[in-house]
């Protein structure tokens, strides 16, 4: 097969990875599991509703923290966050995976450092 096929067909498969990234549903309720940037972990669960258009509301209900909420916005693969959590604000930048998982850094006003969460679809 020529150089030329084979970057083809790889070039081909890449783009119809990104759309079938690109087509997956994220309304609906994940199981959260994070670390704040102290290195502590937290969870709870997260419910993404009102996707038209790329736009959406997510709320949080994490354990030994006030609820919390924000509105968002999709790309492709990419979910970005704004939030509020009491008096500050802040923002999640999430990247989408094949099994509708989101991998995603935060970081938040008043603090040092950036954390990290995961959401994982509850079925």
């Amino acid at each position: 097969m020529s150089t030329l096929r084979v970057a083809a067909s790889a070039a081909f498969i890449s783009l119809a990875a990104l759309s079938a990234a690109g087509a997956q549903e994220i309304a609906g309720r994940y199981q959260v599991q994070g670390e704040n940037a102290n290195g502590s972990g937290y969870s709870g669960t997260a419910e993404i509703s009102g996707t038209a258009g790329g736009r959406c509301a997510i709320r949080w209900a994490l354990v030994n923290t006030p609820p919390s909420q924000g509105f968002c916005m999709r790309q492709g693969d990419v979910l970005a966050v704004a939030y509020q959590l009491g008096n500050s604000a802040g923002l999640v930048v999430y990247r989408l995976g094949d099994n509708g998982v989101l991998d995603g850094t935060w970081t938040i006003t008043g603090t040092e450092g950036v954390g990290k969460e995961r959401l994982t679809p509850i079925r």
